[in-house]
């Protein structure tokens, strides 16, 4: 749902999404380009009647005809937007680099900064200096009063290893600063969501975006992969997929996380829910594609003519699944995502997002967007 594949290693394109920003980058306004729907795209979402596409400079286009007429939004952003999901016709939420949180009270047509990342990092090394000095002031007030000569060392001792945090807290804040792209977004209702990203990058609310939580303890993930993509059913039960075939579910609305058994140990780049029959569908590299229908306890792989990876998926119905990835690949599955069919784009650019609307099969990656009049647009 959000990833564009390059054709080049079939891999995800993590230069774009990986590049560092300066600390001001992410308070800078958008322009208003006119070609802004040819621009980089990398989700899609739907808003009521509506649809929202996020990209590249902090582009943000709103459709509302079908997905065929689109118009560029203000933002207060020009950093990449990975992700966007709308809890309900009104209020939605996009992310992106510099650990950005955008939020949408009124279906997509404005847009404010909610958190970020780049001031929230900033703020902790501010913490950090202070929580050492404030230990120097401590152990220099016990040296002054300690008169055994054993204790006096140790405290010299650890006063010299306080003294060396300090130099490094203040060359941190001498950096510029640095926040881990979020890459995905997910509400399981208007008020509890969660936003995951680069290097197990965690945050989540409890009250719309008021107040955001960082919580990078929350998954087993000692090397910090990357964590993709997250879905849920609305209700209790969320699943996160990642780096390294990193699978997660919290059956307690993200509370706690467990660690799934995962049958690939390549990176998924996205996974879809499909409330009808319970099923879970993943994507990854080099075309694999697995489906669960026990809530990701086990999952079986699908029949998929393609090694090109796959960047997003999504259910049109419990019958119809349609996967997007590298090279214009497009996969269609009329089975419940046993099995796909090949119906590749001529055009060969990476596609990052696909979504249903009101009878449409909308896609966007490299080079904007693309519109096609639901399956018939595929028949043999």
């Amino acid at each position: 749902m959000k990833r564009v594949v390059y054709t080049a290693g079939m891999v995800l394109l993590y230069v774009l999404l990986f590049q560092q920003s300066p600390a001001t980058g992410s308070v800078q306004p958008s322009l208003l380009m006119p070609l802004a729907t040819h621009s980089l795209l990398l989700d899609l979402a739907s808003a009521g009647e509506n649809l929202v596409a996020v990209g590249e400079r902090g582009h943000i286009l709103l459709s509302d005809a079908d997905g065929e007429n689109w118009r560029q939004v203000p933002t207060p952003t020009r950093e990449m937007l990975t992700a966007v999901y709308f809890a309900d016709s009104q209020r939605g939420w996009a992310v992106g680099h510099d650990g950005l949180i955008l939020a949408s009270p009124d279906g997509g047509a404005s847009w404010s900064v909610q958190y970020n990342g780049l001031l929230e990092q900033d703020s902790i090394n501010q913490d950090q200096l202070q929580a050492v000095q404030r230990q120097k002031r401590q152990l220099e007030a016990e040296l002054t009063r300690e008169n055994d000569g054993h204790l006096r060392a140790g405290l010299v001792a650890r006063l010299e290893e306080v003294h060396l945090a300090i130099e490094d807290a203040e060359y941190a804040l001498s950096q510029p600063v640095h926040s881990s792209p979020l890459l995905d977004v997910y509400f399981s209702d208007p008020l509890r969501g969660f936003a995951i990203g680069a290097f197990g990058e965690y945050l989540y609310t409890v009250d719309g975006g008021v107040g955001w939580v960082r919580d990078t303890g929350a998954f087993e993930n000692p090397d910090q992969m990357h964590l993709n993509a997250i879905t849920g059913d609305g209700d209790a039960l969320v699943w996160v997929a990642g780096e390294g075939g990193l699978l997660f579910r919290s059956v307690d609305g993200g509370t706690r996380w467990k660690a799934l058994s995962s049958p690939y140990h390549g990176s998924f780049f996205d996974i879809a829910y499909e409330a009808a029959t319970g099923a879970l569908v993943v994507v990854g590299l080099r075309g694999n594609i697995y489906r669960s229908l026990d809530a990701g306890d086990s999952w079986q792989p699908a029949s998929v003519d393609t090694a090109r990876s796959l960047a997003g998926v999504t259910w049109l119905n419990e019958r119809y699944t349609a996967a997007v990835g590298a090279v214009g690949n497009l996969q269609l599955s009329d089975d419940g995502a046993n099995t796909f069919s090949d119906h590749s784009l001529p055009a060969r650019t990476g596609l990052s997002s696909v979504i249903h609307h009101r009878g449409r099969l909308v896609v966007v990656g490299q080079g904007g967007i693309y519109s096609f009049r639901d399956l018939g647009d595929f028949s043999d």
